[in-house]
């Protein structure tokens, strides 16, 4: 992350203040984010090791996107519980000079969560959702072929719902360990 940004990040406390949209549901999200003991040792072997800091999170993120209400508390828990994270949130609309540093296929998707190490070496990026909420998105997708405009519409906002309850029943562990995987591409214990 470059240090002329740093003093744009917002800690997850501050970007709730800021947000307009979905304060409490991000909250819940927080507060309902847990790490399974499988991944939970690694998290707490990579504390010991490293000195807090040490892994900077630049998060691209707007109140307004469902994912980002889904993924980035998990990624707030996770800072929040092991120091050698530092989170810094950045609301996309009002740094685009910033995002669009980070465009997936020329497109401005959001969360954007970009992991650096202690050298400023970026290790990988986490986008949008997990592998298995894509999925799911893209079935809901392929199921819309050839309806009509109002009914891919409903069928949309359905799927929509039903990801969120997907997250609840297991797609945040999906992220927590996606995360894992990033950093164990720097950091193997």
């Amino acid at each position: 992350m470059k240090p002329e940004w740093a003093q744009r990040a917002l800690e997850f406390e501050a970007y709730l203040k800021e947000a307009d949209m979905n304060v409490p549901t991000m909250k819940e999200n927080f507060a309902a984010a847990q790490v399974k003991p499988e991944l939970k040792a690694y998290f707490e072997s990579l504390n010991r090791c490293l000195p807090p800091g040490s892994v900077r999170v630049l998060a691209l993120s707007e109140s307004w996107c469902g994912d980002c209400v889904e993924n980035l508390p998990v990624l707030a828990k996770l800072a929040s519980l092991y120091p050698f994270l530092k989170l810094g949130i950045f609301p996309r609309d009002q740094n685009l000079d910033i995002m669009d540093r980070y465009l997936t296929g020329g497109i401005r998707i959001i969360p954007v969560f970009v992991f650096y190490d202690e050298s400023g070496a970026e290790i990988g990026r986490f986008v949008e959702r997990p592998a298995g909420a894509h999925a799911f998105m893209d079935e809901a997708r392929r199921s819309l072929e050839g309806l009509p405009e109002e009914e891919q519409k409903r069928r949309m906002y359905k799927a929509r719902a039903d990801l969120r309850k997907k997250y609840r029943e297991g797609l945040r562990d999906e992220t927590i360990g996606e995360i894992k995987e990033i950093l164990q591409r720097r950091y193997a214990l």
